[in-house]
């Protein structure tokens, strides 16, 4: 507009920076006398300038205050003004350097540059490798071609294919900076037009060869088709092509080329149906040709590379000759067992109920496989392993649910995706128990649960040393026959095509060749083989003729290995037969791929271990030599432990050494096995405290080694029964890689079969059976042992302390939905079975597990119900269940006797669930299989690990040292050969009598422990003397299991010495974890209830949330003293059946909610006991088996204690410690009400809140009994919930007021 002012654009670029550089001060261009005698870092930055002026000011000030002149001022401001201009200059120069950093970054990014010297660079390369490529694109396109065809077309097959003299030209390159260090990313315009001579030369002109395609399309189908020559002559191309490179530190160096059409590409041709020299126009013309033309290549190159589909070639693959894209270099074994109740899909179904199958194809592309159909269900259960050939692991893995009808469409229901490249990394070639979610539209529709295993083909490997280690034999691989040709067939007028058969089943169908004595095919197929020695393989030549009908003109039969054997004699040449006579030959080549398939077990399905077993194998696992060290980087060594894996179920394991590259467990384990086919991996671990616990090498135990069937002389339905083919097996046996490669180190291990009670089949005698009188059951077993009866004629199962468990959960239901599965513990730390993962307030498992039973008198049950995302590692659980083996075996018979059900036909029973957030339950059966004739080692008995109470009593007629003629004794306690406990002086007495002098130790096996006690006279000055030692072993009776027992030790030692110490001891048999193992809740005390539930509970839907009030119950409290436990410790205590699921007693957690306020269900419910007025002293003495939830592996407890919601005590805490010990307390007013306290262990943190490690409440009235003699004082130990938190021992004292 006339008269206003031009706005001059906003400069990014300051001018000091865009001006010339010839045009700068001279000054610039002379170095400063500053940038030498200072050093870089005391100038340049923005605070430097501001100390600059801070420092001119403030010596100015000092000038002027000292008297300083005006000539002063100007040498300060003068030297200031040098040392302000080099800073300057150097800030200058430094944002200059950034601006261009940025600026070059930018200029990458944004800008395409060109790269001429890379297109002549192609122009000398192309003629070398344009027949290579163009020989890998006509081996290769008709694998994919076929599944994109439209219905008239029957086939399509590119004979020809030559892209001619001239290569592609690059016209611009576009580089992303922003990636990981090892990968390459570009974007590159490309271009194909080799009809442009403008920039060739004579000589290039005389040699040129113009590209040229020819495909024969088969129009129609059988004898109404008709096969068309089509050429395709001058091709023109224009793309937009991002490539992708991943580098490796080896050979060829780029591992992956990866690389996708950003946009559609643009091409044309000219296409001339039935050769050029016959029609010589361009069929394009035909309006709509040209564009159907273009969708089918569209179509079939999208799926293929059209971003976000990427092309991947493995360039290792390709340098090592594995170019073949249609080979396969390894099987995905995917095991799909069942899916969780289908949903969302009523708007998808024909009928009411599906007809269910998975279909598994990769990247929306060719079908690999599919399971069976499961007719008439919404929860389908296939239990079949499918073998999916893979020729890489850059692809999505797409398994499709979906339904079939007869006479309508397969209709699609949901999908579920997999990225297969997670199989790359070695260590991780399997992934077990997945649930993976199907989807339609978003929406979830099931849970699939599968199991998917990735076992590449073993080839060669090139040693260090130049050597060649040949691929490992296996009797499992791929099988790969090539159909080249045949000779000599009698007659030209047969239009021969060769059908393949293995194993009965159709593999291959070659293409018809009319009219001809001599066809060639070159074609080839691929098929999975379980077992080599058991293939045959079947080939037939028919006649594909219009008139012929597939008339079979000859075969060739023969089993794989004879063809192994042969093929190198006869090159590959075949008779083939018609009946006896020659028809004529075949050539085709077998080549075996081997590959190792360990520890895929078929016997471990979606219902768990569903058959019933056949005994137990007894592990020994010895130690382990020069383990392979996997943290050799941080500087430590492998923590190694053992575990057993049937299938991909952890069927035990052993504890875990630290830091020991040759460790020795010395421990046993019992597994159930339940066929000779059932194959165990023993697999050495190392332990991992935050990842992922890392393989170290894997044996594998088969269990027809060790075990033989034998069978009956009846002729018709014979007993079946097993025995051990040997005593024993001791094996020291090289480690083995997840590939069957060798690994650094051996395992010694020892096994040893234990069969089940082996009874005779029940057979009817007509002709000694009554009318009306029962079967006798045979009096002895199968191997001549007497079989142990009750007096209505069942086994006599509490007559046999040892044998197998099979336990089925039927179903979990909670009171809120959740996503989650079950594991089963018994008799140790570490689960031995985990089910699915379900989504639901009702959980239906079905699942079936078996367990072996040591002890029935000690063994104990637990089933925990854990959220989905916790592992092993993590302690949190939604609920559990813990029973004894007593109370399963009493439910068992009573099953028998009552209904006579089978284990397979039992409804099962509810029990309630402990722990849970509101009312829970859940439905099992059981089933008991004892052992034959088994006799337990001591050292491995249930009662063999624990915690022993020692309560120092008295010392009788001690040794006098001093002059006085008395002593001042105490005593120091040693458990194999360490020292745990220091008694107080008692001075001047040879009879010395203690109080309060009580202690409890951790054993880990009670029949090779030792105690051993040491007597000292306490001297002031001089060193303490010793005056008499003894010991005593836990074996035999010195000990009893929760009953004190009083021991008199006598003393020696010394000369001289004489006398005795009596000491209380008190066994407690309980699991001991580790602090690398996870907390179980049967490493609590051994005192523990559950309810069962009545039949009307049962049928009662639980409610989806609880609010009752804490005031509802009057059922009395159950503390459990270890003084006042019951002979039987592993007893469950029943309560009322008829007490209702929402009358449970809820309490409020205040502080940091640590525990879940429903865990408070456990510790009962508090009585209105009464008692008088007075008070009552409390004394914290101590407590055990605390969980440790620090780092360290262990906590700071101290002990907090309220009244309603006042506190009325807390303690000091312990540092660093699972068993602390207070010894202090607190004293507290009484009335004759019930008076409840709430006493809760906490952990300390100096930052964050406090930690609960466990809680108690109790009516004091319930402890202190004024009626009972001595009843004003009591000491006991009360258990901590949720259970497995440990226990406190609790001193009270009354008195009156």
């Amino acid at each position: 507009m006339p008269g206003t002012f031009r706005l001059e654009p906003a400069k990014l670029i300051p001018d000091w920076y865009s001006q010339n550089a010839a045009l700068r001060p001279k000054v610039d261009k002379v170095c400063d006398a500053l940038d030498e005698l200072l050093p870089p870092f005391l100038y340049g930055e923005w605070y430097h300038n501001l100390a600059a002026l801070f420092l001119t000011a403030f010596f100015s000030y000092i000038l002027s205050y000292i008297g300083g002149g005006l000539g002063s001022v100007l040498v300060l401001c003068f030297a200031i003004a040098m040392y302000y201009r080099t800073s300057i200059r150097k800030y200058r120069m430094d944002a200059r350097d950034d601006i261009q950093r940025e600026l070059s970054k930018f200029k990458m990014e944004d800008d395409e540059e060109s790269v001429e010297w890379m297109n002549n660079f192609m122009l000398k390369f192309w003629l070398t490798f344009e027949p290579v490529l163009s020989a890998l694109i006509v081996e290769n396109v008709d694998n994919y071609v076929p599944d994109y065809l439209p219905s008239f077309l029957e086939s399509v097959r590119l004979s020809t294919f030559t892209l001619g003299t001239k290569p592609f030209r690059i016209e611009s390159v576009k580089t992303y900076s922003n990636t990981d260090p090892d990968v390459v990313c570009m974007d590159w315009r490309v271009s194909f037009i080799p009809s442009d001579t403008t920039d060739s030369t004579e000589k290039e002109l005389d040699y040129k060869v113009n590209p040229k395609i020819v495909i024969k399309i088969r129009a129609g189908k059988g004898n109404a088709g008709v096969t068309i020559p089509v050429v395709v002559e001058n091709p023109t191309f224009s793309g937009h092509v991002r490539v992708r490179i991943k580098f490796v530190g080896r050979f060829p160096f780029a591992k992956l080329v990866e690389a996708s059409f950003l946009e559609k590409p643009v091409f044309d041709y000219t296409l001339k149906p039935l050769g050029s020299d016959s029609l010589g126009f361009d069929i394009n013309l035909i309006p709509g040709l040209q564009a159907f033309i273009r969708d089918q290549v569209h179509t079939i190159l999208g799926p293929l590379m059209y971003m976000p589909n990427v092309l991947t070639l493995d360039m290792e693959k390709i340098m090592a000759g594995d170019l073949d894209l249609s080979s396969a270099n390894g099987v995905l074994g995917v095991t799909v067992y069942s899916a969780s109740p289908i949903k969302n899909i009523d708007t998808l179904l024909i009928d009411e109920t599906p007809n269910c199958y998975i279909r598994f194809f990769l990247d929306e592309g060719q079908e690999l496989d599919r399971t069976s159909v499961c007719e008439n269900t919404f929860t389908p259960k296939w239990n079949e392993t499918r073998y999916l050939m893979l020729n890489n692991l850059n692809s999505l893995l797409s398994m499709e649910l979906k339904t079939i009808r007869p006479g309508y469409k397969e209709r699609r229901l949901a999908t579920a995706n997999y990225d297969l490249s997670t199989f790359d990394d070695d260590t991780n070639s399997k992934q077990e128990g997945l649930d993976v979610m199907l989807l339609h539209n978003g929406k979830q529709v099931s849970d699939l649960r599968v199991d998917l295993r990735y076992i590449p083909v073993s080839k060669a490997v090139k040693r260090p040393d130049g050597t060649i280690e040949p691929p490992i034999e296996s009797n499992t691989g791929i099988l790969r026959l090539m159909i080249n040709e045949c000779h000599k067939l009698p007659s030209s007028q047969i239009s021969p095509y060769i059908r393949v058969i293995v194993n009965g089943v159709e593999k291959k169908k070659t293409k018809v060749v009319n009219e001809s004595a001599e066809p060639k095919y070159d074609e080839s197929c691929e098929t999975v083989i379980l077992d080599k020695s058991d293939t045959f393989v079947r080939i037939e030549v028919k006649d594909g003729g219009k008139n012929a009908n597939d008339k079979l003109l000859g075969t060739f039969t023969s089993y794989l290995n004879d063809i192994s054997k042969l093929q190198s004699e006869n090159e590959g040449w075949w008779d083939i037969m018609n009946g006896d006579e020659k028809y004529g030959q075949i050539r085709f080549n077998a080549e075996w791929k081997p590959m190792v398939m360990a520890g895929m077990n078929s016997l471990v399905n979606a219902n768990g271990f569903d058959k019933p077993p056949i005994g137990v194998i007894r592990f020994t696992f010895w130690g382990a030599k020069n383990l392979r060290n996997v943290e050799n980087i941080t500087g430590g060594k492998s923590d190694p432990y053992v575990r057993v894996l049937s299938g991909h179920q952890i069927r035990g394991r052993t504890e875990v050494i630290d830091n020991d590259l040759s460790p020795e467990w010395g421990e046993t384990m019992y597994i159930p096995v339940h066929s000779l086919k059932e194959n165990f991996v023993l697999e050495v671990m190392d332990w991992n405290e935050k990842s992922k616990d890392k393989s170290l090498g894997i044996v594998e135990f088969k269990s027809a080694d060790l075990i033989v069937q034998r069978v009956g002389d009846q002729s018709v339905n014979p007993d079946l029964w097993f025995e051990p083919s040997q005593p024993k097996l001791d094996r020291n046996v090289r480690l083995l890689s997840n590939d069957k490669q060798t690994s650094k180190g051996e395992l010694h291990y020892s096994a040893e079969f234990l069969p089940i009670l082996a009874s005779p089949k029940k057979r009817e005698k007509p002709d000694t059976k009554a009318e009306g009188s029962d079967d006798i059951p045979s009096l002895k077993s199968l191997v001549g042992t007497y079989i142990k009866y009750t007096p209505d004629n069942l086994v006599d199962l509490y007559s046999y302390p040892a044998g197998v468990l099979r336990l089925k959960i039927h179903e979990v239901q909670l009171s809120h939905l959740t996503y989650a599965y079950c594991q089963v513990i018994v008799d140790a730390v570490n689960p031995l079975y985990k089910t699915a993962k379900l989504r639901g307030q009702s959980l239906k498992f079905g699942e079936q597990v078996t367990a072996f039973i040591k002890e029935t008198d000690f063994s104990r049950v637990a089933i925990e119900i854990k959220p989905a995302h916790a592992d092993e590692k993590d302690p949190y659980k939604l609920g559990h269940l813990i029973d004894s083996g007593t109370s399963i075996l009493r439910r068992i018979m009573k099953r028998k006797r009552m209904t006579g059900s089978t284990f397979e036909n039992d409804e099962g029973v509810w029990l309630k669930l402990m722990g849970t957030d509101g009312p829970g339950r859940i439905r099992l059966s059981a089933d008991y299989e004892p052992l034959d004739n088994y006799v337990l080692n001591p050292d491995e008995s249930l009662d063999n690990q624990g915690v022993l109470t020692c309560r120092l009593l008295s010392g009788k007629d001690l040794k006098a040292a001093d002059k006085s003629g008395t002593s001042d004794p105490y005593v120091i306690f040693n458990v194999n050969g360490e020292k745990v406990y220091k008694s107080d002086v008692v001075k001047k007495t040879l009879n010395p009598k203690w109080t309060n002098e009580k202690f409890t130790v951790n054993i880990q096996s009670r029949v090779t422990a030792s105690i051993r006690i040491e007597v000292f006279d306490w001297n002031q000055v001089q060193g303490d003397d010793p005056i008499g030692s003894g010991g005593i072993t836990l074996r035999g009776d010195s000990v009893e299991s929760f009953m004190a027992r009083r021991v008199d030790i006598p003393l020696d030692g010394v000369a001289g010495v004489s006398g005795s110490v009596q000491v209380e001891f008190i066994w407690h048999p309980q699991l001991l974890s580790s602090k690398k193992t996870q907390t179980s809740v049967l490493t609590s005390s051994r005192t523990y209830a559950h309810n069962n539930l009545t039949a009307a509970e049962a049928i009662t839907p639980l409610p989806r949330s609880s609010t009752i009030s804490s005031t509802a119950s009057s059922q009395r409290l159950r503390t459990l003293s270890t003084e006042t436990s019951s002979s039987d410790p592993a007893a469950v205590h029943e309560i009322s059946g008829s007490q209702s699921l929402e009358s449970v007693s809820r309490y409020s957690v205040d502080d940091t909610v640590s525990i879940a306020p429903s865990q408070l269900e456990e510790m009962g419910n508090v009585t209105n006991a009464t008692g008088r007025d007075g008070k009552v002293e409390f004394t914290f003495i101590e407590a055990r088996g605390l969980r440790g939830v620090d780092k360290s592996g262990y906590s700071d407890p101290y002990v907090r204690v309220k009244v309603g919601k006042s506190q009325v005590f807390k303690s000091k805490y312990i540092a660093k410690t699972l068993t602390p010990e207070w010894n202090e307390g607190f004293t507290y007013k009484v009335g004759n009400d019930p008076l409840v306290f709430d006493i809760k262990v906490k952990d300390y943190n100096k930052i964050q809140a406090a930690v609960d490690l466990g809680q108690t409440r109790f009516n004091i009235w319930d402890l202190i009994k004024l009626d009972a003699p001595n009843g004003e004082t009591t000491e006991l130990w009360l258990p901590l919930y949720p259970s497995g938190s440990g226990e406190i021992l609790l001193k009270a004292r009354y008195s009156s007021a």
